[in-house]
């Protein structure tokens, strides 16, 4: 089995190789959004110290770790899984061997990966050169960041799924999309980090699941509270791919394709 899986991932990792000037025209992006996110923070900060506790410094930092994680949480792959569904070629999933979950899973953890080694680093390690960024000092640390983008990959993965699965219950899966992706980024602290939301929507953004995507990472980056950060993300993971897994087997019982 661990081989199914090792051969999976590298199969992920080697498909989403090909995709070349994919891989450059999304890292530009990124790159171009940060920069103007860069100048919006920075205009923010013009005459003040910090803006909901968080500084300069850590606010410009989180400008690029999400730039950076952008295309590893929301992978353009979105489509796949619900077209599969629909058009039944999903039907074939169920009849290979092994866990159905576990091998979407890890094909998707492989094309992250490719993603990762490009789109998330350069933009990141770039902006730290030019700009004065709150990042790691050590070995130690920079390897917690790499668990928690593995971990923000993970929760991505199941945010991505549970919104494809739709398909099961309906045709118009991409109006699902349509709602659900404002909701995802707005909470997840895409749009603008969660210490800038007030009270009580600041506590539900922190500690909801879809701060496991951005935020958490976020923090561990700048340093701000590792620890919980990290238990945050691994917390979600597992209980996010539990309810993958139902949702799963009950949209199996529910399915029908042509034929029967």
């Amino acid at each position: 089995m661990l081989g199914l899986h090792r051969a999976l991932f590298a199969a992920g990792f080697q498909r989403q190789a090909t995709y070349r000037l994919a891989l450059v025209s999304g890292l530009a992006t990124n790159v171009f959004f940060g920069v103007i996110r860069t100048a919006l923070f920075d205009a923010l900060y013009d005459g003040r110290a910090d803006v909901g506790g968080l500084g300069r410094s850590e606010a410009l930092t989180y400008v690029w770790v999400v730039q950076s994680l952008f295309g590893i949480v929301w992978a353009v792959w979105i489509w796949e899984l619900p077209d599969a569904v629909r058009s039944g070629a999903f039907e074939a999933e169920l009849t290979r061997p092994g866990d159905v979950l576990g091998r979407l899973l890890t094909f998707d953890l492989g094309r992250m990966a490719n993603l990762a080694l490009v789109r998330a680093t350069v933009p990141l390690l770039g902006a730290a050169l030019v700009l004065h960024l709150t990042v790691p000092t050590t070995v130690g640390g920079w390897a917690l960041v790499v668990v928690s983008v593995a971990l923000a990959a993970v929760v991505g993965f199941c945010v991505r799924f549970l919104i494809g699965i739709a398909a099961f219950w309906t045709p118009d899966f991409r109006g699902v999309y349509s709602l659900a992706f404002p909701l995802v980024w707005f909470l997840s602290g895409f749009l603008i980090p969660v210490e800038y939301f007030p009270g009580g929507l600041r506590a539900l953004a922190e500690w909801g699941p879809l701060s496991a995507m951005l935020t958490a990472p976020v923090r561990v980056v700048t340093g701000r509270g590792v620890g919980g950060a990290l238990l945050l993300q691994v917390g979600w993971a597992a209980a996010l791919l539990l309810i993958c897994r139902a949702a799963l087997a009950a949209g199996e019982r529910r399915w029908v394709t042509t034929g029967g």
